[in-house]
């Protein structure tokens, strides 16, 4: 004798449908295609935040001025070929005791469509 089966269900899973599967193909590929298109602006990032980081720690706050301090960001934003403008990205506070050194900045990327993303830097180094 045949049990009946409750509301029409299986007896066995069946899986996942075509549908679900072209759902998460579909997420996957906008993950990836945005992990793409961010990738640079982070890779570029890490690239600028190590030109700060090879300041000069000993000259930084006593023998360079100002302008010597965005000079030196300007020839390794040359080198490095960003269309980064370095009064843009660089602010220099100083005081009698010490020099900070401050990048901020914001990079915004065309998605798709309408939609854009705007990713924010933002690192500072103090110099005695």
């Amino acid at each position: 004798m045949r049990q009946a089966q409750p509301l029409g269900l299986r007896r066995y899973q069946a899986g996942m449908s075509h549908l679900a599967w072209l759902i998460i193909i579909l997420a996957l590929v906008v993950f990836g295609y945005t992990a793409l298109k961010l990738s640079p602006h982070y890779i570029d990032h890490s690239v600028i935040k190590g030109i700060l980081d090879r300041l000069p720690e000993g000259e930084t706050h006593t023998a360079m001025s100002k302008d010597e301090i965005r000079e030196y960001f300007s020839k390794r934003f040359r080198i490095e070929n960003f269309s980064l403008k370095v009064r843009n990205v660089v602010t220099i506070d100083r005081s009698r005791n010490s020099t900070d050194v401050i990048l901020a900045y914001e990079a915004r990327e065309h998605l798709f469509y309408n939609l854009d993303i705007v990713v924010s830097f933002k690192d500072s180094r103090t110099f005695q």
